[in-house]
């Protein structure tokens, strides 16, 4: 008798070059394990930011390993620029924002290699 057996699960529940994105009217949240990734992506957002909240973004880089540096964007109406992360090492980082339009985010990897988790909903 013969058993094939496929790869093991990943431990930390991510694929590795495949982000994990939610976008949703309470939250978006993006999640990637990458090794030497490139990507370029924009999203609409579909995330609602009542107004007695404020915009809350939370952007966690770890296992960093890089020579390229890469960027995190959250655009607002009028092609305004709400956020804009540079990643080139490990971060944590929050930040609250008085603003109400949040339109699209947009990822943009060069050679990345590490983990990001990033959320941004209403608080």
């Amino acid at each position: 008798m013969f058993n094939c057996v496929g790869p093991a699960d990943p431990d930390h529940g991510l694929v590795e070059n495949l982000p994990a994105v939610i976008n949703k009217s309470d939250v978006f949240s993006f999640t990637l394990r990458a090794d030497g990734f490139n990507y370029d992506k924009s999203f609409d957002l579909s995330l609602t930011v009542p107004s007695n909240k404020l915009l809350l973004s939370t952007l966690v880089i770890t296992d960093f390993n890089s020579k390229d540096s890469s960027t995190i964007q959250i655009i607002g109406q009028n092609d305004t620029l709400v956020y804009n992360y540079l990643i080139k090492s490990n971060i944590t980082v929050t930040s609250n924002y008085d603003y109400h339009s949040p339109k699209i985010s947009k990822v943009r990897l060069s050679n990345f290699s590490g983990i990001i988790d990033w959320v941004i909903t209403a608080n």
